[in-house]
């Protein structure tokens, strides 16, 4: 395990850095790409990079709790900073993860 005690910022940060950026990017990318280069309608588009985001944020929610967890981050602590910086949205997500070692929402 690691010695290092993490502050709230860097648990949220890896999160925000690890999760968030990357889905808005997905979301993005792919809704103006499908929409200017397959003259997709841009309501569709933006439906398709939002399944696609949301299903690299189960892979990623996944990772970051696991990474968490190795350094030693309480539970409930992780859930409050996940709660703020809309990384998860209940106790029920990290808990499908430590408890029962699944993807969640998918």
């Amino acid at each position: 395990m690691n010695n290092k005690n993490l502050s709230d910022y860097d648990i949220s940060l890896r999160g925000q850095l690890s999760m968030n950026l990357p889905v808005t990017v997905i979301i993005v990318f792919t809704a103006f790409g499908l929409s200017m280069f397959l003259d997709l309608n841009f309501k569709i588009a933006v439906l398709i990079g939002m399944i696609l985001g949301w299903s690299y944020w189960s892979y990623s929610v996944k990772k970051w709790i696991q990474w968490a967890t190795k350094n030693d981050v309480d539970v409930d602590r992780l859930v409050k900073i996940g709660k703020k910086g809309l990384l998860v949205w209940s106790k029920g997500t990290v808990e499908t993860v430590t408890k029962y070692n699944k993807t969640p929402f998918i």
